[in-house]
């Protein structure tokens, strides 16, 4: 009998693209960050994250006209932690009083609750920052709003494969590699994304990650569609 040798082949680009709109349009080249204590590994499909650098995300607060409370909202540096989101925080009074007694609702840019506040007392949730009262006491309804800019764009920024579930920046998907790409340990890499649509790939080339959930798979499809990038 002849020997049998069996042998997978990788994947290949064309089996994962089957259609698109425009290369320089969809595609966009990317760094990958260094490995940690080990290479780092993302093979053609994967669904990457954005890393944003510090230095990309630019934070200003201030307080809304007409409020009661003459006291003051001051940012802490850095002003964020890795789950900050870009758009506008809303950081509503709902018990009136001095510090250790005011309490603040905060809500981020998707009208969802962050936290609570206490005049006083420093705040690190998505945005960090410590509310002071004045000569006069907050009352309920005095807001202050944080704006919050982010350069998803910047050349600074980092990719690393999406983590299902991640409240930080890894936990969103911003593209799919579409080679295989290695960071040696302590050494970022070059790799080459697929970001934006109109796109579509093969159901059967993502490269999820191991042991994902039916219910995280869904969300991370539902995260390519908002990129134009459909499953076929």
């Amino acid at each position: 009998m002849l020997p049998y040798y069996s042998h997978t082949a990788p994947v290949r680009e064309s089996q994962l693209l089957k259609q698109e709109y425009d290369p320089q349009f969809c595609r966009e080249s990317y760094t990958l960050k260094a490995g940690s204590g080990a290479a780092r590994i993302v093979l053609l499909g994967t669904p990457l994250a954005t890393v944003i650098a510090a230095a990309n995300v630019a934070v200003a607060a201030a307080a809304a006209a007409g409020g009661t409370g003459n006291g003051t909202l001051t940012l802490a540096d850095p002003a964020f932690t890795s789950s900050v989101k870009e758009g506008r925080y809303i950081v509503t009074c709902s018990t009136g009083g001095a510090d250790g007694t005011s309490k603040f609702r905060v809500e981020g840019p998707d009208g969802k609750a962050v936290g609570t506040a206490t005049g006083g007392t420093a705040f690190a949730k998505e945005v960090k920052f410590t509310i002071a009262g004045g000569g006069t006491d907050f009352a309920e309804g005095d807001t202050f709003m944080i704006d919050v800019a982010i350069d998803q764009a910047a050349d600074t920024n980092e990719r690393v494969a999406w983590v299902p579930g991640a409240a930080d920046d890894t936990g969103i998907i911003t593209g799919l590699s579409l080679r295989d790409t290695t960071a040696a340990d302590g050494v970022s890499a070059e790799g080459l994304s697929l970001d934006r649509g109109p796109a579509i790939v093969s159901v059967t080339a993502i490269a999820w990650p191991d042991g994902i959930s039916a219910a995280n798979k869904a969300i991370g499809i539902e995260m390519l569609k908002k990129l134009g990038i459909i499953q076929r």
